[in-house]
């Protein structure tokens, strides 16, 4: 136990770690602590207070229904289903004796056609096992935030250069805090739902992305606006086909591109804003992309996958170099200087490294190694 003398003392079981100052973490009761205790540095900071009736998930007015619903007949019921919910939910309406009496030719036929459907569903769930969760099973699996589904806040992300902090809560709404406005912003569109991402774009005081189900939102901001409430004039949609829902979203060190990636999707999406263009990168084994992460020179991107492959892929050139963890899929990954890449596999409380990958200098580096250690 020598080894250990000099190291602080544990904190107490209900304590947890507030803040560290001078590579000293300080921590305090979880009910009671507050951070002024040790600093005042944050005196300048927003004041963000989720209210209880935020907790409670809201239907939006687009979806609630003004009018009692009436019996249609089959046919109508069945377009409903298979514009609402696709095709294999229309079969298996027109496959359920109990709603369809009239036509048991019908029922017949359409259960045939539901069992030689599910059979290639199955088949098509084997060769790409990403695709068996859709909409937001997704987004709850891949999410960084835990309890993703039922948590007040879904997602958060402070701006890079000043003191301003988007915060994406049940409802949501995405409410920007500015320590240099009294106000806060309130960000929503009826496209914007089951927010899973926030990232500021660098270098802009005003642009902030959000990725959500139908694809990315890119919202301005105008910082001297006194709307509490800016309008969907102020966002601009970028979605494609078979791209949703979106799991995350980055920008670039220099704010010229933005990285998309969704579950549900092998390619990663490389979009340029400003002409609401998108190159897909596209790699077939490894399944859907989960989230990306930029070099701090924008030289390289982590690209992670639902399953262990992870790809790390050359900004010049565009072509990436593949590796497999360990067990499970990469669930968090960082760049350092000096092109240090620390990343942890989902089952492993291990944090590996790389660096010196073929990408970067020529040479294969073999596997990586647990970190700290000799890199």
């Amino acid at each position: 136990m020598s080894a250990f003398h000099g190291f602080p003392d544990l904190p107490a079981p209900d304590d947890i770690a507030l803040c560290k100052i001078d590579e000293v973490y300080c921590c305090a009761n979880s009910r009671y602590g507050n951070i002024t205790t040790f600093t005042n540095i944050t005196n300048k900071h927003p004041v963000i207070n989720v209210t209880r009736d935020i907790h409670h998930h809201k239907s939006t007015d687009e979806n609630i229904s003004m009018y009692i619903d009436v019996e249609n007949n089959l046919l109508k019921k069945i377009t409903s289903v298979w514009y609402k919910q696709g095709f294999l939910e229309a079969l298996s309406v027109a496959a359920d004796s109990s709603v369809n009496r009239d036509s048991p030719l019908l029922v017949v036929t359409a259960a045939y056609v539901l069992k030689v459907a599910n059979v290639f569903t199955a088949f098509r769930y084997f060769l790409q096992p990403h695709l068996k969760d859709i909409g937001p099973k997704i987004v709850s699996k891949y999410s960084r935030t835990r309890n993703w589904g039922n948590v007040p806040v879904k997602c958060l992300a402070w701006h890079p250069h000043t003191t301003k902090i988007a915060v994406a809560t049940s409802d949501d709404n995405v409410r920007v805090y500015c320590s240099e406005a009294q106000f806060v912003s309130t960000l929503k569109c009826k496209v914007q739902g089951h927010v899973s991402s926030l990232c500021w774009r660098p270098n802009s005081a005003s642009e902030i992305a959000v990725g959500c189900e139908q694809g990315v939102i890119v919202w301005t901001v105008d910082p001297n606006s006194m709307f509490t409430k800016p309008s969907s004039s102020n966002a601009v949609v970028l979605k494609r086909s078979g791209h949703s829902p979106v799991t995350d979203v980055s920008w670039s060190p220099n704010g010229d591109l933005l990285i998309s990636c969704s579950g549900a999707d092998t390619s990663m999406l490389v979009w340029d804003v400003a002409m609401e263009t998108a190159i897909p990168l596209k790699r077939v084994a490894g399944g859907g992309i989960t989230f990306a992460r930029w070099s701090l020179d924008s030289s390289n991107v982590f690209a992670a996958t639902s399953s262990i492959i992870f790809r790390v892929w050359d900004t010049q050139r565009w072509e990436p170099e593949r590796w497999c963890a360990r067990g499970c899929r990469v669930a968090a990954a960082c760049w350092g200087p000096e092109h240090l890449l620390l990343f942890a596999a989902k089952s492993e409380p291990i944090v590996y490294a790389l660096k010196n990958t073929g990408l970067l200098s020529g040479a294969q580096t073999s596997k990586a190694i647990p970190y700290p250690g000799r890199v």
